[in-house]
């Protein structure tokens, strides 16, 4: 049995530049960080004792005869893409609920295909796991979205991730003191709103105006470049705060249903509360409530979002991780 953990993560900046249609003209770059929430993908090898040759479990249980057969589009191209043919049992579980805007379906697939590897013992890397990733949800399924979660899932830390023209990818992990580190962590909240849905309409409606967003999506990478400044050069962490907020001004404009009167009423409670900024994870419509505020508003900040879920959590320092290797 093979078991992978995998992070989820928290996207700051340059959320939109990751997209191919935007950075293959004009280079993108994200600032990210994983958290020590993260999702669980077992592959087990099944006996021909069974009458099928494939089951995998998630939200609901498949047994299948071929790869080919299996409904979830991520297990059965992750499979094909592996060249899995001999019979194994898949199991997935998570801390956090999927499509919620934390890098769940990456993380998901960069975690299938680590315990898909080792599972055959080919040897791989953070960057193949990723392009893996990639070619499987964006080529291979068609799914929407750009390219940073893959990333973020694969290497782990507090990363700014560049995608040039080329589509050449770097992970560069952000320089910031050991002290300010600590003092950043202890500064975000995080809010779970609810609904669990796909964002693939928001995600196709933006990649449809990326031409028209070219503007928002320019000064959201030289954010990029500020907050790295922040984080990098010993500022105060409140212009950090300040950026997200400026950063969710503008990422509310690349789409329509990134924001709705719930998501804005809760994010105005909370700067009325002393959040500084903050922002949607994710595509938008759904998910988690980011918010940067100093640590002596945080109980203001709870009571005014008191009928929201708090989820607490830290920085991961790990990507994708084979957790357990065994033969028996």
């Amino acid at each position: 049995m093979i078991i992978s953990r995998t992070p989820f993560r928290i996207s700051f900046f340059g959320g939109g530049t990751d997209f191919p249609g935007y950075f293959t003209q004009h280079g993108g770059s994200v600032i990210s960080v994983t958290i020590d929430k993260y999702c669980y993908l077992s592959v087990h090898h099944l006996t021909k004792f069974f009458k099928h040759n494939y089951r995998a479990s998630y939200s609901r249980t498949e047994s299948v005869m071929k790869p080919e057969e299996f409904e979830h589009p991520l297990i059965r191209e992750s499979l094909l893409y592996a060249g899995i043919r001999e019979g194994v049992e898949i199991s997935h579980v998570a801390d956090l609920p999927g499509q919620t805007g934390l890098g769940s379906s990456s993380a998901f697939t960069v975690g299938l295909m680590n315990s898909l590897c080792a599972f055959i013992k080919k040897r791989i890397t953070p960057e193949w796991l990723a392009r893996a990733a990639i070619e499987i949800e964006r080529n291979r399924v068609k799914d929407a979205g750009g390219w940073q979660d893959q990333y973020a899932a694969a290497y782990g830390g507090f990363n700014r991730i560049n995608f040039q023209t080329d589509r050449e990818v770097t992970v560069q992990t952000v320089g910031i003191a050991p002290e300010a580190l600590f003092e950043l962590e202890a500064s975000l909240m995080l809010f779970y709103l609810g609904s669990e849905c796909s964002a693939e309409n928001i995600l196709r409606e933006q990649i449809s105006r990326t031409g028209e967003n070219f503007d928002r999506l320019s000064r959201m990478r030289q954010i990029v470049d500020h907050a790295e400044d922040i984080l990098q050069n010993g500022k105060h962490l409140d212009e950090f705060g300040k950026l997200l907020h400026e950063t969710w001004l503008q990422k509310k404009e690349l789409s329509s249903g990134i924001s709705n009167p719930v998501i804005d009423e809760a994010y105005d409670a909370a700067r009325g509360a002393g959040a500084i900024g903050g922002k949607l994870l994710g595509a938008g419509g759904r998910g988690f409530l980011c918010l940067y505020a100093p640590t002596a508003k945080h109980a203001a900040v709870r009571e005014k979002l008191k009928d929201l879920k708090e989820v607490s959590f830290r920085f991961s320092e790990e990507g994708s991780q084979i957790i357990f290797n065994s033969d028996e």
